[in-house]
């Protein structure tokens, strides 16, 4: 491993912890950063030794790893952690990410990935349901996107406090826009058991978001 790749390695917590500060001056430079240079290029750089290639993917796709990294996990020390491990893994075969056609869906299904793992090591158990019903989710009233309109803190609170399993299956579904057949693949589960439980966890969300509209 290269000098230059554990220096890169030594400032991912410092870039994590102001993310997720919401520090204005770090969020000012990330914006200001040239995105015109192409991934391939980047990692032309990396491969080369050049520091500004490892800097600049970090920049470009550390923050949507981590958002769904966070969603998975819920706790931000072990988002933390788990992304710092993921771009340790990623920058240490810089030939093989130069062979991925999409980079940054590519970097999402790694932290998806890496997130399960990490809730099955801490005991966190996806099973079938049985007698699941077959739901047809596919079309959903105007009332109900309608109350979904400016309710994104609301809705994102209300999935926090579904169970652990449930909750997966609706962050994949909904944030990382993963279909029901290949969510159910991931979590060993039936395509009948994720639909059920999706279709149980929207009624509650509604309801919940119904309530909060009514209390306002």
């Amino acid at each position: 491993m290269s000098k230059t790749f554990l220096k890169i390695d030594a400032t991912f917590k410092n870039l994590l912890r102001l993310y997720n500060r919401n520090n204005n001056e770090t969020l000012k430079i990330l914006e200001k950063e040239n995105f015109s240079i192409n991934d391939k290029q980047l990692l032309d750089w990396c491969e080369s030794g050049v520091e500004a290639g490892y800097t600049q993917l970090y920049h470009r796709y550390s923050k949507s790893v981590y958002n769904s990294v966070y969603r998975l996990v819920t706790e931000v020390s072990d988002a933390e952690d788990l992304t710092q491990e993921i771009f340790i893994s990623l920058f240490s075969d810089i030939q093989k990410l130069k062979n991925i056609e999409n980079l940054g869906a590519w970097f999402s299904r790694v932290a998806i990935n890496k997130s399960i793992s990490h809730l099955r090591k801490n005991k966190v158990y996806f099973s079938d349901v049985e007698g699941a019903n077959i739901i047809d989710d596919s079309e959903e009233s105007l009332e109900e996107k309608q109350m979904l309109d400016g309710k994104i803190e609301e809705l994102q609170q209300t999935i926090e406090e579904l169970p652990t399993d449930t909750r997966t299956i609706v962050n994949l579904f909904l944030f990382e826009d993963m279909p029901q057949e290949d969510i159910a693949q991931l979590l060993g589960l039936s395509h009948n058991t994720v639909r059920s439980k999706y279709h149980r966890a929207k009624k509650k969300i509604y309801e919940t978001l119904q309530q909060t509209v009514c209390n306002e």
